[in-house]
């Protein structure tokens, strides 16, 4: 039976490989979007001052944060493999297409191993949340403040990618 195919179209990319990677794009950025306002709380003025070791910290996670998740995790591996996902979506079945997103992530239709490592992030990642989210002012700043680097550089590379 052939395929339905709703990916042709717009420019040599097709819709469907620009959702499934766009669409990575913007689960990245709502992420972002939710850590950043914990993330600047020792800028705004009324927040408590924090000790120079405590800026030192902060400073010193954001740079190991942008190295390690955001070059070495995300640019270096899971965004080269979401846009190259994402590309075989310009003649997939209409359910890879509406979960594009999820299908780049390999979340789904993927090797035992790539299922396996992509769900292991996805519970690992949730568990990390849970605990981050129990760590007082100012340490839960200082961790979001490199959260929200690395998930940065990982928006920008899968843009680059892309």
């Amino acid at each position: 039976a052939p395929v339905l195919s709703v990916a042709r179209g717009g420019g040599g990319l097709g819709i469907a490989p620009a959702w499934g990677a766009l669409g990575m794009t913007a689960i990245l950025g709502n992420a972002i979007r939710r850590v950043l306002p914990v993330a600047l709380e020792p800028f705004s003025s009324g927040a408590a001052a924090l000790a120079p070791p405590t800026w030192a910290a902060y400073a010193a996670f954001v740079v190991f944060m942008t190295y390690v998740e955001g070059y070495k995790a995300f640019h270096r591996k899971f965004s080269p493999m979401v846009v190259a996902r994402a590309l075989t979506l310009r003649d997939a079945p209409l359910h890879h297409v509406a979960l594009a997103p999820l299908y780049a992530m390999g979340l789904f239709h993927a090797s035992k191993k790539r299922l396996a490592t992509s769900w292991g992030f996805v519970v690992g990642i949730a568990a990390l949340v849970k605990l981050v989210k129990t760590l007082d002012y100012p340490w839960r700043a200082v961790v979001d403040g490199g959260v929200v680097a690395g998930l940065s550089v990982g928006a920008a590379s899968v843009l680059s990618h892309y």
